[in-house]
């Protein structure tokens, strides 16, 4: 029974707490509110940080003898606290998984009911030491309320409490799925679990004892269809249903799981999805929408769509856990997902348990999701300083409570309620002893600082930095955004920017003095461009350091879910920025580019840039004919190369070398490949001289 009906809701208080589960209470003059909601989404409460309390009432009749009721609800954000009929049924934690609560004795009382909930969602005050899950998805808006449906189900004398199902290994030869279940029962019985995918039937017998039990079987499925990313093949899914059916054939309860088949595999951060090799180029997304109520697979799908269209094969879902329509749209439109864990920054050393207990519940909600294709625990353990492209290495090389303790608790869950997929501790953390595939890098030069170009020298000292980007690029103004103070330009309201719209006002103000722009349009293009100029270079320059070291990245970021000021290449209205274009231009399949020349060249030096070809398609290229146009001061130099370049790889194909002598102004060097079933063309800009 579906139970997201009319809801009535009203803001806590002390006295009103102690009376709003009772039945007489008069709640005529609640708002009413949505449920699946958020509580900011009605206007009387589009300024409230709650909590709040919810009512509503339903008929529903006791169950049959020997069935049994549970009422679950399936995202509460954050916590909560909930009565039936008067009578206190229990705590939720936890914003993203399913909370079932036993109702079957109280439903044998009446058949009219009412059902109080108390939501709390606190607001985020101190960063470093945070005691709720919630991670990016609190900011200037507050998520709080009752976001996914409520509803009352019936099962019969063994429920299934957590079902898990995980590919854990798939050839065309034979799949294998690991499934765990939790249940229980209130006597000692005799239970058969009966699965069914892709027309394989496997039953296995399980005697269960009174209390909860959990059983872990195994389920192998010959020739099977392989589940591939969108470039490198299709993306068949199957329905897998299981029944788990007591000793007098009745079946007690029934879940469904939409399962493809695939492995997954990652050494020192190259990937391989069935034995393919595969060079991840992604993009973080914070949540999708701020009232991630309003996901619809509709809405998902083309947020997929708008990655897809410009080359990426990877979501990373930063410091979140979205909406289940999401994961669906990932797994239909063949985009891998990177899946963190909503921690993000400091946290209270109390929040250990749960959130190990949260790390399960991920596995379990998430599991048969082909399109998951690693865990991260933590994004962002250590505090950022903006005035540094990377982080100090010793220091984050010190043990600390966070990153020693809670990250490897956390890591140390998820292996061992998934140990199919690929687990990293934390995000934005440097490559460092006992285990150095366990962390991967943020790096922010031409943003935090240094030029774009640094990231290559940097890498080439330090190349374990270098073998995944999960978050680079520049923050940058959405067009039309009002930006200036009650003054008038050039003053700009940073205290709004960076309350309202969560900008880095220190390195905007650093990098794009206002007073050096004629008006506030002048100043936003500015920051757009450097921003596709900061993209454009590190793809390249990630690149052609393809598996030496690196195996992908992720940049920051794909879209914003609310106004920002951010390293987006869509606004929130989906408007695409310069970057977005860009963007599709460095990660074609085919690519022809040059290492970066200096920002300014001094006279009478020699330039030398290195000319590659990246490709990424799983055939060789034959017939490939490279041109290189250099421009000094009115007059063209060409190179030209020929011969075959090899799938999936970077191939060098020649230097353009020459000495400058006393030519000052412009130069401009332009790349061209044509081969038989790829082209490309690119160029470099800069100047002589001062």
């Amino acid at each position: 029974m579906d139970l997201s009906g009319p809801w009535v809701a009203h803001p806590a208080d002390d006295a009103l707490r102690r009376t709003f589960p009772d039945d007489d209470l008069d709640d005529r003059s609640w708002p009413e509110v949505a449920v699946p909601g958020h509580w900011r989404d009605h206007p009387d409460y589009a300024e409230h940080d709650g909590p709040m309390l919810y009512r509503t009432r339903f008929e529903a009749p006791a169950p049959p003898e020997g069935r049994r009721s549970w009422l679950e609800f399936d995202g509460l954000f954050y916590l909560g606290d909930v009565w039936l009929d008067g009578s206190y049924l229990g705590p939720t934690e936890g914003y993203f998984s399913t909370h079932a609560l036993d109702v079957t004795a109280a439903l044998g009382h009446r058949t009219g009911h009412l059902l109080a909930v108390e939501v709390a969602c606190p607001p985020v005050t101190d960063r470093a030491n945070q005691r709720t899950l919630t991670g990016t998805t609190q900011g200037a808006w507050n998520p709080g309320g009752i976001w996914r449906p409520v509803r009352l189900r019936e099962t019969g004398p063994v429920p299934l409490r957590q079902v898990q199902v995980v590919c854990t290994d798939a050839t065309p030869a034979v799949a294998t799925l690991a499934l765990r279940a939790v249940v229980d029962t209130v006597r000692p019985r005799p239970v058969v679990f009966h699965t069914t995918v892709l027309g394989v039937d496997h039953r296995h017998r399980q005697p269960l004892a009174a209390g909860e039990n959990r059983i872990e079987w195994m389920v192998r499925v010959p020739h099977p269809p392989l589940w591939w990313p969108h470039d490198l093949g299709g993306q068949p899914l199957f329905d897998l249903t299981l029944t788990v059916t007591t000793e007098d054939s009745e079946v007690s309860d029934r879940a469904l799981r939409r399962v493809g088949f695939r492995s997954v595999r990652m050494h020192e951060h190259t990937w391989r999805i069935n034995g393919e090799r595969l060079f991840l180029k992604g993009a973080i997304v914070p949540p999708l929408r701020r009232d991630m109520a309003s996901i619809t697979s509709g809405s998902a799908t083309s947020d997929l769509a708008l990655a897809r269209d410009i080359g990426l094969n990877l979501i990373r879902v930063a410091g979140h856990v979205s909406a289940p329509p999401f994961y669906d749209a990932a797994d239909e439109t063949g985009m891998l997902v990177w899946q963190d864990m909503p921690l993000r920054g400091g946290y209270h050393r109390g929040v250990r348990s749960q959130a190990m207990t949260q790390a399960r519940r991920l596995v379990e909600l998430l599991g048969h999701h082909p399109s998951v294709v690693v865990w991260c625990g933590h994004d962002a353990p250590d505090p950022v300083d903006r005035t540094r492209p990377a982080p100090r290495l010793l220091k984050q090389q010190k043990p600390n409570w966070t990153r020693t303790v809670l990250d490897r608790s956390v890591r140390r869950t998820l292996d061992r309620a998934d140990p199919s997929r690929p687990v990293i501790s934390h995000s934005g953390v440097l490559p460092n002893l006992p285990r150095l595939d366990d962390s991967d890098s943020h790096l922010w030069f031409g943003w935090h600082g240094g030029h774009a170009a640094d990231l290559e020298s940097y890498i080439a000292r330090l190349p374990r930095a270098g073998r995944f980007v999960s978050a680079f690029g520049a923050q940058s103004v959405p067009d039309g955004l009002d930006v200036a103070a009650p003054g008038g330009w050039p003053t700009v309201d940073w205290e709004r920017l960076a309350r309202e719209l969560d900008a880095d006002t220190d390195v905007l103000a650093r990098r794009f003095p206002p007073g050096h722009y004629a008006d506030a349009d002048a100043w936003s293009a500015a920051t757009r461009r450097h921003q596709a100029h900061v993209l454009r270079i590190q793809i390249e320059t990630l690149r052609r350091r393809k598996y030496r070291p690196t195996g992908g990245f992720a940049i920051d970021r794909l879209l914003d879910g609310a106004p920002a000021i951010s390293g987006s290449l869509l606004d929130h209205r989906r408007t695409p920025k310069v970057a977005y274009r860009v963007v599709a231009a460095a990660c074609a399949e085919t690519i022809v580019v040059a290492s970066p020349p200096p920002l300014t060249l001094v006279p009478r030096s020699v330039l030398r840039c290195e000319v590659c070809v990246i490709h990424d398609g799983r055939r060789a290229l034959e017939d490939v004919r490279v041109t290189a146009d250099l421009t000094i001061a009115g007059e063209t130099l060409t190179w030209t190369w020929e011969g075959r370049v090899e799938a999936d790889a970077v191939t060098s194909v020649g230097l353009v070398e020459w000495p400058l002598g006393s030519a000052r102004g412009e130069l401009r060097l332009d790349l061209g490949l044509v081969a038989t079933d790829a082209t490309s063309e690119n160029g470099y800009t800069t100047r002589i001289g001062a």
